[in-house]
């Protein structure tokens, strides 16, 4: 969909661990490992996150449909 997320926290992009932020607040590790990191910036419009919120909901309804049981 043309949109650049990340599934971790930027300081440790390579860790699979869940977020040590999202648990520092009390989320559990599903929420951890589940969570998704958009970043945008003064160039960006409304129109954008729009499309974005559209596409990634979208795209997790695909995603939750693929996943066993």
């Amino acid at each position: 969909a043309g949109i650049c997320a990340s599934a971790g926290s930027a300081c440790n992009a390579k860790d699979t661990a869940p977020s040590h932020v999202l648990t520092a607040i009390g989320r559990d590790a599903a929420a951890g490992t589940s969570s998704l990191r958009l970043t945008l910036g003064r160039e960006n419009t409304m129109e954008d996150v729009e499309a974005i919120l559209s596409a990634v909901g979208e795209i997790t309804k695909t995603l939750r449909e693929m996943q066993p049981g």
